[in-house]
């Protein structure tokens, strides 16, 4: 449903701005200064925002279009919903913010990932080895958020004929889209487990009570509440894209945009949490 659609983005996004404001507010209240890790929060919120402006702006062509292509396949003379010039090139656009739509998915939720790095890095501050590792975690984190954007540029070849009138729709074309699915959201589970392993051995060496070990450990394994998403994200997605049924194709980009939003929104939120406990 469109509406339905259309509430729980804002709504999301409106629950990482409270956490989001409500973090820089108590931050500058109590060390009356701001961090890297905060900043990358605010920059994952405007990230957040302008994706949830893509999708507010494409929605209404792909369920548009998902409901015709629906209606066509029920009965073949259904007559198009809109004069056939305009709906092409409201697909063309659509497609456009589309492709907008995923490069700002992946800033997103990098922007997430950095903040939570970059709060680590504050608490290993004058430990060589752990600095050192540090910079090869960020390296590798860096390195996995160019590869997905890079994957978005090679799934359809060439690129012009991601938003021409039929798309990438070829089989090879959904091949690749598929492919480049799975390899963004391994790349996505790789960094966040990168960043969950990285203060292991510290947290191990703490000199502190057990109580304050377990919560150290909830704090650094934040990361699983992403990764989670990112498989339902991806089980969602790759159902509807995989099945041979139109039909059920035809659900494919609605779904997409959807759950990238909740996975962004839950990222945003996730990174303002460790914060929280060190205020």
């Amino acid at each position: 449903n469109f509406n339905i659609t259309q509430t729980l983005i804002w709504c999301l996004w409106g629950g990482s701005f409270v956490f989001t404001a409500l973090r820089g507010f108590l931050r500058w209240k109590s060390q009356h200064r701001l961090f890297a890790d905060d900043h990358f929060v605010f920059f994952g919120l405007l990230s957040l925002t302008a994706l949830s402006v893509v999708i507010t702006r494409l929605l209404p062509q792909f369920f548009l279009a998902q409901e015709y292509s629906k209606a066509a396949i029920a009965d073949p003379n259904t007559p198009m919903p809109l004069p056939p010039d305009e709906f092409v090139e409201r697909t063309r656009t659509a497609l456009k913010l589309m492709f907008s739509q995923m490069l700002l998915f992946w800033t997103t939720l990098w922007a997430a990932k950095f903040s939570i790095l970059f709060f680590f890095r504050r608490l290993v501050i004058g430990l060589p080895i752990y600095m050192r590792a540090w910079w090869l975690c960020f390296i590798l984190v860096l390195l996995l958020y160019l590869a997905s954007i890079a994957s978005n540029f090679l799934t359809c070849r060439p690129l012009s004929r991601y938003w021409s009138a039929t798309g990438c729709s070829d089989p090879e074309d959904l091949i690749r889209a598929d492919a480049s699915i799975k390899f963004a959201t391994s790349a996505d589970v790789v960094a966040d487990a990168l960043i969950m392993l990285l203060p292991l051995n510290l947290l191990r060496k703490l000199q502190v009570s057990a109580q304050q070990k377990f919560g150290l450990a909830i704090i650094f394994s934040l990361g699983t509440i992403i990764i989670a998403f990112a498989f339902a994200r991806l089980a969602q997605v790759t159902k509807a894209t995989s099945n041979p049924d139109p039909a059920a194709l035809a659900d494919g980009p609605v779904l997409l945009s959807m759950w990238s939003h909740i996975e962004s929104s839950v990222s945003v939120i996730v990174a303002t949490l460790p914060a929280f406990r060190y205020l």
